[in-house]
């Protein structure tokens, strides 16, 4: 039985926000039903004890979320949710007491890109009293995200970015400068179970992109898998568009998806460093790997 660090289950796609640094999917707005969702975790639930509810959109968004959690406390599955936090303040009850999640990732380059609910002079302080009470009363590990945020940003980016280091070198009374500390890829305390992140922004991989070669490596299919909202199965949480459509897991069960041809290709040659998916030799993140 092939396990992995943790599954990717795509509960909507859907989002409040239209950020720039994320890829804009021309796929079909969708929630997934309750119904389904308990049939998918049935399937995953002897591959993982962890499950990541995103891919693309606002997982805060789903009106089941409720549900959705309690779900996964049910069987025995621990959440980590991916948020840009506009919606934290609304859902702060249910992730406060909510005894299936393990980690909620924040993703501060959301801030200052325009859409719904997001106010620019609430933003950090609703994140902040989130944060406050998490860590007053809850397990819960947080980690905040500088993803597009480099020391090289354009101006506007740069000083938003600033202002973002010093409002949190506040808020946790740190000795130091964070920009100072900051190293692309790498976590770094901020209190005990809060961590902030920071890495160059990366570009999607989708068919449009240049072919970077066949050489290399990914997580994909080694320690995460990913299930879109409409039950589609990808190698990994890159595929946002579902160029490598390894099979859906509402027509056939996930073990004989992980076990088709077109998957065992992909493992064995991610195995070797040998990239056999055009969309894997047009994918950025695996330079980090």
């Amino acid at each position: 039985m092939k396990k992995f660090k943790k599954i990717y289950i795509e509960i909507t796609n859907r989002c409040n926000l239209s950020c720039s640094f994320c890829h804009q999917s021309k796929r079909p707005q969708a929630w997934m039903s309750l119904d389904d969702f308990a049939r998918i975790v049935q399937q995953v639930k002897p591959h993982t004890k962890h499950l990541a509810l995103h891919v693309l959109g606002e997982p805060l968004l789903h009106p089941d979320l409720e549900q959705i959690l309690d779900l996964c406390e049910t069987q025995g599955l621990l959440v980590n949710l991916t948020t840009n936090a506009t919606l934290l303040r609304q859902r702060q009850a249910l992730l406060l007491t909510s005894p299936a999640l393990r980690q909620i990732n924040i993703s501060l380059h959301s801030a200052g890109n325009t859409g719904a609910g997001l106010a620019g002079q609430e933003y950090l302080p609703n994140i902040f009293d989130f944060i406050a009470k998490a860590t007053a009363s809850t397990p819960l590990f947080i980690c905040l995200r500088l993803w597009n945020m480099t020391k090289s940003a354009d101006p506007a980016s740069s000083q938003h970015r600033q202002s973002l280091l010093r409002q949190l070198e506040a808020f946790f009374s740190l000795p130091a400068k964070l920009a100072d500390e900051l190293t692309p890829g790498q976590g770094i305390p901020l209190a005990p179970r809060v961590f902030l992140s920071q890495n160059s922004r990366f570009t999607w991989p989708h068919a449009e992109a240049p072919d970077l070669g066949q050489t290399g490596t990914c997580r994909g299919l080694r320690d995460h898998v990913a299930i879109l909202v409409d039950g589609t199965v990808v190698p990994c949480c890159l595929d946002a568009e579902a160029d490598i459509r390894l099979g859906n897991i509402h027509a056939q069960p996930l073990s004989e998806i992980l076990a088709s041809p077109r998957a065992t290709a992909l493992y064995e040659g991610l195995l070797r460093r040998r990239l056999v998916e055009p969309l894997c030799r047009r994918c950025t993140f695996r330079k980090v790997l």
